[in-house]
């Protein structure tokens, strides 16, 4: 059940940390080995033992389904081959028994000799997660399913249902200085729901929230965010929108005119112009774009909502997103995360299918 397992070797070897504790969602960091080792090696052998590494995982994520993080293990590998010593680094993970058992794992396997003899000391991350929505209120259909998906142990996408059934995606994005909401739930209940999950599984405080336009699949929370007095961020056209039906307290992030804003909590958030509404704008994290409303998912069977919309220019913004962000994962306000950038294409695919019914093939 593992989503993802392991990342990437740094290009360069680092001097190795002394070992240190921790807990707390931390950015994605590579696999760093003494004196030169080859860590495409280190790679390869790691790879060979993963069903150890997932068999000290999935027990526990049975127990907890929202069991997920990074483990930095760092172990010794001897002249001989053998790791003679092994030790947890620093974990997001939480869960002491996951954390002791990848640690035990690795003092049972054997490397290859080292390099101009002597001993190698490895800091190799194990990135847990589960492959599989993690609900958090009971049913699947009807308003009050709230589930969450993991993307990144720092960006997890929240899916509440309205009363029709209809589920909407937003993003909790863990930042160097709190959460970040993109989104609200549904409804006011759904979106508390999400924020005790945030502070109560991440630990952390909410900083702050951006709205990707006025609907209300994306505000329709907002209550609850202004009472606990989170700032609250859109666009200037939405900020707009929602002093006109009397909702205040939403400043702005950014204007129209200026077309894009690189945010120092980790984004950068772009305006294409008009499409599924006026105010759509799209957020471009490192892991991922949040499409919202103006990407529809690889497999939409239609546009669904289009009361705002301008469809004229709808097909234009979507080719302006995707032209900025291409070969990127996209996360679409609805439906599932699309992993092959198809989203843009079939989006564009609906928008010339419904011209065509609109005004009739030519």
């Amino acid at each position: 059940m593992l989503l993802a397992l392991g990342a990437a070797a740094d290009s360069e070897p680092v001097p190795t940390p002394p070992p240190a504790a921790g807990l707390g969602i931390t950015g994605r960091a590579g696999a760093h080995a003494s004196q030169g080792f080859d860590k495409e090696i280190i790679r390869t052998i790691i790879r060979q033992h993963l069903d150890e590494v997932k068999g000290c995982y999935e027990p526990e994520l049975t127990k907890q389904r929202d069991l997920f993080g990074k483990i930095m293990v760092q172990f010794t590998i001897a002249h001989s081959g053998e790791v003679i010593a092994s030790v947890r680094q620093s974990s997001t993970l939480g869960n002491p028994r996951v954390e002791d058992c990848i640690v035990k794992a690795a003092r049972r396997w054997r490397f290859p000799i080292p390099p101009n003899g002597g001993i190698v000391i490895v800091s190799y991350p194990f990135v847990l997660m589960p492959d599989a929505p993690i609900p958090l209120l009971a049913g699947t259909k009807g308003a009050g399913a709230v589930t969450f998906t993991v993307v990144d142990f720092d960006l997890i996408v929240h899916r509440s249902t309205d009363d029709r059934g209809i589920p909407s995606n937003g993003l909790i994005a863990v930042t160097d200085h709190g959460l970040l909401l993109v989104d609200t739930a549904w409804t006011e209940a759904e979106t508390e729901a999400v924020l005790k999950w945030g502070e109560t599984r991440l630990g952390q405080p909410w900083v702050g929230a951006i709205i990707t336009h006025d609907h209300a699949d994306r505000d329709g929370g907002l209550a609850a965010l202004q009472r606990r007095h989170i700032p609250i961020a859109a666009l200037d056209l939405t900020v707009a929108k929602l002093q006109k039906r009397g909702m205040g307290g939403v400043t702005t992030l950014f204007t129209a005119k200026a077309g894009a804003l690189q945010d120092a909590r980790g984004f950068e958030a772009f305006y294409p112009g008009p499409g599924h509404t006026s105010d759509n704008i799209v957020l471009k994290f490192p892991q991922a774009l949040f499409g919202g409303c103006l990407i529809k998912a690889a497999d939409a069977p239609d546009l669904g909502f289009t009361g705002d919309a301008d469809l004229a220019s709808w097909p234009a913004a979507v080719q302006r997103v995707a032209a900025r962000y291409p070969k990127v994962q996209i996360i679409p306000g609805h439906g599932p995360i699309d992993r092959t950038g198809a989203a843009y294409q079939h989006t564009i695919d609906l928008l010339a299918s419904a011209g065509r019914n609109r005004w009739g093939a030519h």
